[in-house]
């Protein structure tokens, strides 16, 4: 497991100016945006889904996931 708190994101151009713009017509520092859009993709099944279907997650490695109400929880 990965320890520490800090995760760097160096995007490509393109991806940076797309939230930039998706910050500013938020009202939101880009940062924060990025962190908002983290937290959406990590806590939306089709999303999980859909990242491990495209990069082709190992199955003993796959994600396993289960929906509480409103929480997506990790197993």
């Amino acid at each position: 497991m990965i320890a520490g708190k800090r995760i760097g994101l160096t995007p490509d151009d393109d991806t940076r100016a797309k939230l930039i713009r998706l910050a500013i017509a938020c009202g939101k520092h880009p940062t924060t945006m990025a962190l908002d859009l983290v937290r959406l993709c990590v806590n939306t099944p089709n999303i999980i889904d859909h990242v491990q279907r495209i990069h082709g997650a190992e199955e003993r490695y796959r994600v396993r996931y289960r929906v509480e109400g409103k929480a997506v929880i990790y197993e």
